[in-house]
């Protein structure tokens, strides 16, 4: 069974610190496809990276109708932005890395499927219970499963920006994907690492429970900003379980920045 059964919204904010936001996102809404992407490589090229991977996304996907859209087309979807991006650096940036990393949430047939690309992270809630579906590709996460660090130790570490996949970085790109049934009322979280530098996973839940996803995701970013928002923030909540499919984007408008410390590099 083939159906829309999801509302979404989606909430991006370059921060208090940068100057642009790298950060890039869309709802495809027809196909159950949500996706954020976080841009890396300089002043400009992570914005062109992110925005390049999520255009493809889009582009690719929607050749295709949701009856007829799997997994293996939205994999495919990333290899082909990860060869555009590889061919972009080469042709306009002197072969200079411009790359992103990409997380996204497919649900088909009761199924829910991430597919990620660096440390860009999915969540569920289900039942007042907060899980992280994706598993960070970063040098800490290595760290911590080798036992070395703590993952209390990770959240100030030296190497905690570091990534050790991403998209466009080289050749080949591989996307790890995990899936899982899909419940009524379950949430799902897609957020760049914007969110989670500045939000501990409890702080994450407990935005998350108002019935409202729009007033879970202005709480997102309001606790991201009044931290102090070191990185673009952004956001994808995608409830599931309404028969009336709606999605809401924006970009945050600071409504009291007395409230928001301001920080420089």
């Amino acid at each position: 069974m083939i159906s829309n059964l999801s509302t979404s919204y989606a909430i991006t904010h370059r921060g208090a610190v940068r100057q642009l936001n790298e950060d890039s996102h869309v709802e495809i809404n027809s196909h159950n496809l949500w996706v954020v992407a976080d841009g890396m490589g300089g002043h400009e090229a992570g914005e062109v990276a992110s925005q390049l991977v999520v255009d493809v996304i889009r582009a690719k996907v929607e050749e295709k109708t949701l009856a007829t859209l799997s997994v293996s087309h939205i994999v495919s979807a990333i290899e082909d932005a990860n060869r555009q991006l590889n061919d972009y650096s080469a042709q306009y940036l002197g072969s200079k890395t411009a790359g992103s990393t990409v997380t996204a949430l497919f649900i088909k047939d009761n199924q829910y499927y991430v597919l990620w690309v660096g440390d860009s992270r999915a969540y569920v809630l289900r039942n007042g219970q907060l899980q992280q579906v994706s598993r960070d590709h970063s040098q800490v996460n290595d760290l911590i499963d080798e036992g070395v660090i703590s993952v209390e130790e990770a959240k100030t570490h030296p190497l905690s920006n570091v990534i050790t996949r991403a998209v466009g970085v080289t050749d080949e790109v591989k996307v790890d994907v995990v899936q899982g049934e899909v419940n009524t009322n379950d949430i799902f979280l897609l957020c760049s690492d914007g969110l989670t530098g500045e939000l501990s996973d409890e702080e994450i839940c407990l935005s998350l429970e108002p019935n409202s996803i729009i007033d879970s995701g202005m709480a997102l970013m309001h606790s991201s900003l009044v931290r102090g928002a070191r990185d673009n923030v952004t956001c994808i909540i995608i409830k599931y379980g309404h028969e009336n499919f709606s999605s809401k984007s924006e970009t945050y408008k600071i409504q009291d920045e007395a409230t928001i410390p301001l920080f420089t590099k």
